[in-house]
């Protein structure tokens, strides 16, 4: 089974309860973190960063850092400086592009408790997390600086997330790094990886340290490499469902990747833009999320630009859940709507899901 997770942008859709004189709808509304030093930070200020003319990341920097949250008032970037796990967060989510609907906007501080919803990073954590590539709970330690080999675990984990778990890779082993011993056991493997891809390499005699503490440049440059990575392996439109499981719930998840040079369009008919459907073993329907709910009767759209994405994604409620789990097999996901750009499955994407 496939598991998964592009602008910061939460959405929330928001159910209107119906009475016997009153219409019912189901509409987006975008849901920010606001605070002045997120105020701050966001204004457009077109600087221009003024001490990495030759600095050997010059490229990467430039194409993936946000200057408008990296970058001083004098346009220094300090490439060398220690990245703090909150500001990777920001360049990681800002450069993947990811976007996810939410039907309930999610809280932070159930995940970390050392994170709060209006803390500037909080709504790119948020998502991260919600992708699997942030794949931990408890405390965050934003202001902490990050080592090098967890960084490359999360660039991999953004690699499942981008792809759903579908890349090929030519399994020709590499060299060990010389200090190989001293990676993190939960993370050689997706080391090995980040190698055969070119995305990580050693430093100097091919020592690749790490549990040094991971500069802005380099963050910046394993990035920028991810996404040549993610350029060359995808051309078209990628639909991928996937679930959540756990003992006691079940996020059902539908991404659409937009690895075309042009923005794609959806279509929907109504305001509902998604659908799933939990079926038994026989695929006899015993789920489906828009059973009860009701949309706006007008046409609506989900514009995906090049080279992000969108997803979707439910909760299925614990006393359902509880009536249901044994008989779940499988899970379809819809997209409810059409588009000029790809073609739109609709006998809909189906997934397996298996409860351990």
């Amino acid at each position: 089974m496939k598991k998964q997770f592009m602008k910061k942008q939460l959405v929330i859709f928001v159910l209107i309860m119906t009475t016997a004189f009153s219409s019912v709808a189901l509409y987006a509304e975008k849901l920010t973190p606001v605070s002045e030093e997120f105020t701050a930070i966001s204004k457009e200020i077109n600087r221009e960063i003024t001490d990495i003319d030759n600095h050997w990341a010059v490229e990467a920097i430039n194409k993936i850092v946000d200057k408008d949250v990296f970058v001083d008032e004098e346009g220094r970037f300090y490439p060398e400086k220690a990245i703090t796990r909150s500001e990777f967060v920001m360049m990681l989510h800002k450069a993947l592009g990811i976007e996810i609907m939410y039907f309930k906007a999610p809280d932070i501080t159930e995940i970390f408790d050392d994170v709060k919803n209006e803390d500037v990073y909080a709504s790119a954590l948020i998502d991260l997390v919600t992708a699997n590539i942030i794949d931990y709970k408890g405390k965050f330690n934003p202001d902490e600086t990050i080592t090098r080999d967890e960084m490359v675990h999360y660039i991999i984990n953004s690699l499942k997330y981008m792809t759903g778990g579908q890349y090929a890779l030519i399994m020709i082993m590499p060299e060990p790094f010389t200090d190989d011993e001293d990676i993190n056991p939960a993370y050689k493997q997706d080391l090995i990886e980040a190698q055969i891809l070119k995305i990580a390499v050693g430093r100097s005699n091919n020592y690749f340290h790490p549990k040094d503490k991971a500069t802005r440049a380099e963050a910046a440059t394993l990035i920028y490499r991810l996404k040549e990575v993610l350029k060359n392996m995808n051309t078209e439109v990628q639909v991928i469902p996937s679930a959540e499981v756990s003992e006691d719930s079940l996020k059902l998840k539908l991404m659409i990747v937009n690895n075309l040079d042009k923005a794609v369009t959806i279509r929907h008919w109504s305001g509902q833009k998604f659908d799933f459907v939990l079926l038994d073993s026989d695929r006899n329907e015993l789920y489906r999320w828009s059973a009860d709910k009701f949309f706006i009767a007008a046409l609506t759209e989900t514009t995906i630009n090049a080279g992000k994405s969108v997803e979707f994604s439910v909760d299925v409620e614990e006393e359902l859940l509880k009536e249901i789990k044994g008989k779940i097999a499988y899970m379809k996901a819809y997209i409810t709507g059409e588009s000029d750009e790809f073609q739109i499955d609709g006998d809909g994407y189906e997934t397996e899901i298996i409860f351990e």
